[in-house]
């Protein structure tokens, strides 16, 4: 008979300790700016779209056609006016060139009727070639030759008369054209500037139009970051184990004794 008897003794003493510290800090900073921004190849790409504004030449040109059809209707009305006081002044000359001729012609039948009538009578009376008779016939030729030159000398008066009216119409229509084209240098001029100033305007404002059209917006930031990070971290661990085997055998054979014993892990 054996009687075994183990004793087994186990002892284990572990510590372990630990020590973490963390410490961190984070800064950002950000900034950002948004802004109006002109796309400069739009801007022209509308504006080449928009109305066509013309050169000061072009508005010169331009403004002399506007106003040139109302000089021209004026110049026209006044020579129309001139020439036709001028027609009936002429008209008027002939009549009294007609005139005249046929009053010079009713004074030379009046008088070659007295004269046939006085030679007639002398003849009758036996005074055919007296004196009396020849000095009254050369009286009645002074009157014919007098009335003649009354009636050429009214004539020419009247004629005189209406060729003054001619001048006078044509001085007249020449101070009328000077002050029509006077005030057309005046009305071009300030056409002319009108135009600019409201080509200055539309522009403007198609300038305004324009840039408007092509503004977009564009984000510009900045952004600054600054990051502190620190970690400590401490580890402090002992482990201790301890074992004691013990084995005692009874018996017959005598007795055995085993002894076993663990240390610390190296």
């Amino acid at each position: 008979m054996a009687t075994t008897i183990s004793n087994t003794e186990s002892s284990t003493n572990s510590h372990s300790e630990t020590n973490a510290t963390q410490k961190g800090q984070s800064s950002t900073q950000s900034q950002s700016t948004t802004q109006k921004v002109l796309d400069e190849a739009l801007l022209n790409k509308i504006l080449s779209g928009l109305y066509g504004f013309m050169t000061d030449e072009e508005l010169s040109a331009y403004a002399e056609n506007l106003l040139r059809p109302q000089l021209n209707a004026g110049l026209e009305a006044a020579q129309q006016q001139y020439d036709t006081t001028e027609l009936a002044k002429r008209q008027e000359m002939e009549t009294l060139d007609a005139a005249l001729a046929k009053s010079i012609e009713a004074q030379q039948s009046a008088f070659a009727k007295s004269r046939a009538s006085l030679e007639t009578a002398a003849l009758a009376r036996g005074m055919g070639r007296s004196s009396y008779t020849m000095s009254t016939l050369a009286n009645a030729d002074a009157a014919y030759a007098k009335a003649v030159q009354e009636l050429t000398t009214d004539a020419a008066r009247q004629q005189s008369q209406i060729q003054q009216q001619i001048s006078l119409a044509a001085q007249q229509n020449a101070q009328s054209q000077g002050r029509l084209k006077t005030d057309y240098a005046s009305n071009l001029a300030a056409k002319l500037q009108e135009l600019k100033q409201q080509q200055r305007q539309e522009y403007n404002q198609s300038y305004l139009t324009a840039v408007s059209g092509s503004l977009g917006t564009a984000s510009k930031g900045t952004q600054e970051t600054q990051s502190s990070s620190e970690s400590k971290s401490v580890t402090d661990a002992s482990s201790h184990t301890s074992s004691t085997t013990v084995t005692r055998t009874l018996g017959g054979g005598g007795s055995r004794r085993t002894v076993s014993q663990g240390g610390p892990n190296p």
